[in-house]
């Protein structure tokens, strides 16, 4: 009886074993946002104004959605950052705006990481 219960025990843990290596380890938490901030090339996004930066002629905004090439995407964990307008009549469109009217664009990270808006849909 001992035997037989000693071979159950050994047949499940390896059993278990075998099964545990089958399972891929779980993506690391922080890689689907850092995938979703790369900005390399131009990106479609939505985002709603937030305000007006108080240092340089820049913008704040919430993040709300991204284009992947066929549709739109909501972004999980909303995000808030700054952009660059492309021009200075741009930016005197974003200092007409109120905040949380919703923006499309399109946007695009220098090599020093800042995000300059290329394209402002609508305007």
């Amino acid at each position: 009886m001992k035997g037989l219960i000693l071979g159950l025990l050994i047949l499940l843990l390896s059993g278990v074993s075998a099964a545990g290596q089958e399972i891929p380890p779980p993506a690391a938490p922080f890689e689907e946002i850092l995938q979703q901030l790369k900005f390399d090339k131009p990106t479609r996004i939505v985002g709603r104004f937030r305000s007006l930066d108080g240092y340089e002629d820049a913008i704040w905004v919430d993040w709300t959605h991204r284009h992947d090439g066929t549709r739109w995407l909501p972004v999980r964990n909303e995000m808030m950052f700054k952009l660059l307008p492309r021009d200075a009549r741009m930016m005197e469109f974003f200092r007409a705006l109120k905040p949380g009217i919703s923006v499309h664009m399109t946007v695009q990270q220098d090599q020093d990481g800042n995000r300059h808006i290329l394209e402002l849909e609508g305007a």
